[in-house]
């Protein structure tokens, strides 16, 4: 058996992300029409339900507040989520996901559910998920990712 080096593992790791992806959203959009990206969204808003801002929005997708912002101004075109001044800060807005929007939110996460369980199979996702999460507070903690 051959050692892997951490560049194997960051291939390894990187290819199955975009393969997974591509496959997911794949069979995302041919049941619900939706995107990816915006199940991600519409999950992150009801994650901070009742007081969403596109600051949650940026940290939580690690995009940059700007994309944020317009990726609202999208989410609010195609009647999935509203904004509405925020009572306490005047310079802010909370996001809410409209009728249409949770809809969509739910029926995209039943599509993403069973897209993943045929693509995952028998795979241990809490020992999966936790060592991603390990993963991911190592980087964050370094300073170096989105969360940090």
């Amino acid at each position: 058996m051959p050692v892997t080096t951490h560049m194997d593992f960051f291939d390894a790791l990187v290819r199955y992300e975009t393969d997974l992806w591509n496959t997911a959203e794949r069979e995302l959009q041919r049941e619900t029409g939706l995107g990816l990206g915006t199940l991600q969204a519409l999950r992150v808003i009801v994650r901070h339900s009742p007081a969403a801002r596109v600051n949650e929005l940026s940290r939580d997708l690690g995009i940059t507040i700007g994309a944020a912002s317009k990726f609202v101004d999208r989410l609010e075109r195609d009647g999935l989520a509203a904004r509405e001044p925020h009572p306490d800060d005047r310079r802010s807005s909370l996001i809410t996901l409209t009728q249409t929007g949770e809809r969509a939110r739910s029926e995209g996460e039943g599509a993403l559910a069973r897209s993943l369980e045929r693509l995952v199979g028998d795979v241990d996702l809490a020992a999966a998920t936790a060592v991603l999460g390990a993963l991911q507070a190592r980087l964050a903690s370094s300073g170096e990712g989105a969360a940090a």
